[in-house]
């Protein structure tokens, strides 16, 4: 059982359960106390240790669901397939094949013995550590090497003999080979739901933040939004504003004991700090049109969870006509700010002359040595002359200037790209 549970903790926080090593000891006592005798008293009891929201409860029942219950063939095999072979003659003709592991899972099969088949695959799938699977590419192999234990590289072979004996029982078996194939299938799906990818979605997301965002579904956007909070907060709490040291300010406890050591404690010297504030600004530049909406949507989001890092930020939208949608993110939420700069902007056919025009009407005065531009859009726009002067005028009196394009290098020289 110790085993066991701590797979199901490493499940849970595949989850995105932060199931700490302090909370691992409380499960083991809680399954000292309760036992395992009763599924349901034992989920609501390491539900209280583990789960503290109620969005983490929900995930830990699904998790729970998934780990402790049979997920290897729920489904029995279609009678409708199978009623017009003899049992044993077709039990007969398997064992030509000399495979004692397929033998017993054809007759596990036709008997309709799904527990015992169940436990055949944990078995296996145990000696293949599954558990140690990490990624697709490696569910791959797994589903593979899975099935060929199960013996479904033996019936292929016996499928392509030429025996006069196999050719009649050739249809049943190739819906044996197919269903025994599925089954496996649809076992590494839910472990590698269990142990890599809770939410399904996962695989999903890495290929499209890796990618072109503009190929995810709008059904995943939320996931999408969630994900983004989470690296801006988690790069925001890394990258604190820097402190240095000052003859007046802050007291630096740690330095100041430091330094009176030879002092036997005595405070003769006192070390100060200050927090350090630079006066920047970080002027973010979108493109909103339906080429890129879905990346810019995703940008924004990201720079609004870094508000904290960044002392300043400006965000500007536009497709023809450019605009400053600042104030509308400080107001409304960024959910809401960010449909309305789609909606509000979005419209109109591209032009990024017309917007550096605009842009530099609104931060000429402002932009120096310290600010930073960054410009997402694909640059096409519709052979419309896209105003590098403006582009260079802007970017010698800023401090660094990015642009983030969605497109590869190879398609900057085709159509109306600017790049």
């Amino acid at each position: 059982m110790e085993v066991t549970f701590t797979r199901f903790v490493h499940a849970l926080r595949s989850a995105e359960l932060p199931v700490s090593p302090a909370e691992t000891l409380d499960g083991f006592e809680v399954i000292e106390q309760i036992g395992i005798r009763d599924p349901t008293l034992l989920e609501n009891a390491l539900a209280l240790a583990l789960a503290k929201s109620r969005e983490e409860k929900a995930r830990f029942a699904q998790c729970f669901e998934r780990f402790f219950h049979q997920l290897a063939f729920q489904q029995p095999a279609k009678k409708t397939m199978l009623r017009e072979v003899d049992s044993g003659e077709l039990e007969r003709v398997v064992l030509a094949a000399d495979d004692p592991t397929l033998s017993a899972v054809v007759h596990e099969i036709l008997q309709r013995e799904g527990s015992a088949l169940a436990w055949r695959v944990q078995t296996e799938a145990e000696r293949l550590h599954v558990a140690d699977m990490q990624n697709l590419r490696e569910k791959s192999r797994f589903i593979d090497a899975l099935g060929a234990a199960l013996g479904t590289d033996a019936l292929g072979v016996l499928i392509a003999s030429d025996s006069a004996e196999v050719e009649p029982f050739k249809p049943p078996l190739r819906y044996l080979r197919q269903y025994i194939q599925e089954q496996v299938r649809a076992y590494a799906d839910a472990q590698y739901q269990i142990h890599v990818d809770a939410s399904g979605k996962r695989a999903l997301l890495d290929a499209a933040l890796k990618g072109n965002l503009s190929h995810l579904p709008p059904d995943y956007f939320h996931e999408v939004d969630r994900v983004v909070r989470k690296l801006a907060d988690r790069l925001a709490q890394q990258h604190r504003r820097r402190r240095r040291r000052t003859h007046r300010g802050m007291l630096d406890i740690k330095h100041t004991i430091r330094d009176n050591v030879a002092y036997d404690g005595a405070l003769f010297k006192l070390r100060w700090r200050q927090k350090r504030v630079e006066k920047s600004t970080v002027y973010i530049v979108c493109d909103v049109s339906n080429s890129v909406a879905s990346i810019a949507r995703f940008l924004l989001l990201f720079l609004h969870g870094l508000t904290d890092v960044l002392p300043q930020v400006r965000a500007f939208a536009f497709s023809s006509a450019l605009g400053e949608i600042t104030d509308q993110f400080k107001d409304q939420g960024v959910e809401r700010a960010v449909e309305e700069a789609m909606f509000d902007w979005g419209k109109g056919t591209t032009d990024y002359g017309r917007a550096m025009v605009d842009l530099r009407e609104l931060i000429h005065e402002k932009v120096n040595h310290r600010s930073t531009l960054i410009f997402l859009g694909d640059a096409r726009g519709n052979y419309f002359d896209p105003r590098v002067d403006v582009f260079k005028h802007l970017s010698r009196r800023a401090k660094q200037v990015f642009w983030l394009n969605p497109e590869t290098r190879d398609q900057w020289p085709d159509g109306d790209s600017d790049m």
